[in-house]
């Protein structure tokens, strides 16, 4: 497998050993390992050397490049090996525009119906972020911050729901450059992000909650595009911005 500034490969138990199915074990073993950039950007994906990495045979390996494909995350190429897609500021406009839309819809759908438990739920997962946040510790924000932003969205319906989750993982990678680049600002800003989204949750006001949502995502973009794309610009994201009313 060609990866650029590969890293060590790791040592994972056999999956038989660890009891679960192999090819979602594999998946979302590979899912991770691409999102952290552990499998950089660019890499050339070889079924037999994942498959050692992951300590499963090939077979769930293919299961599971064909559901990350379908994610985004993998990219198929004719005669050649699969790999991870490179860098491709087009796609994070689109990503992006696409979770706006379809997130802006899904938060206003959920805000009214949300219970004082979910509430609390939401500042328990703030909580978690801010306390993560405090020692830079990537892997605890990252499990609270996609608790976080999923609690938002859950009153919609679960095939829209599945939609989002999908533009979710596609934009991790990019989320994470964004994470990394800025922080500690960066951490604190989306901290003060989040607590702005909570609150209007808090109070009800679902439109508000969309448009804060959006403008915290449309940041999140714009971040990774300032470091490596300077020169593009976000067209779909500023027209679903301007659609779901969050234009500046």
């Amino acid at each position: 497998m060609s990866a650029p500034g590969r890293t060590a490969a790791r040592t994972v138990p056999p999956v038989r050993a660890l009891g679960r199915d192999a090819a979602a074990f594999t998946t979302e073993t590979l899912r991770q390992m691409i999102l952290s950039g552990e499998i950089p950007p660019g890499s050339e994906l070889s079924q037999v050397e994942l498959a050692r990495m992951v300590g499963v045979s090939t077979t769930p390996v293919r299961e599971a490049l064909r559901q990350l494909e379908m994610e985004g995350l993998v990219e198929s190429r004719r005669n050649r090996r699969p790999r991870v897609p490179a860098f491709d500021p087009g796609d994070l406009d689109a990503v992006y525009c696409a979770r706006v839309l379809m997130e802006a819809l899904a938060i206003s759908i959920t805000v009214p119906t949300m219970s004082a438990d979910e509430l609390a739920e939401l500042r328990v997962d703030l909580d978690a972020m801010r306390a993560a946040g405090a020692v830079e510790d990537l892997t605890a924000w990252d499990i609270a911050h996609t608790s976080f932003h999923t609690r938002l969205i859950f009153g919609c319906e679960p095939a829209l729901r599945r939609q989002i989750r999908m533009m979710m993982s596609r934009a991790d990678h990019y989320r994470r450059m964004s994470v990394l680049s800025e922080r500690p600002f960066g951490w604190k800003l989306g901290e003060s992000e989040h607590e702005a989204i909570l609150s209007a949750c808090e109070t009800r006001e679902a439109d508000e909650a969309a448009v804060l949502l959006s403008r915290h995502l449309a940041r999140s973009a714009r971040a990774v595009l300032a470091q490596l794309a300077p020169e593009q610009e976000p067209v779909s994201l500023d027209a679903a911005l301007r659609m779901v009313g969050a234009e500046r």
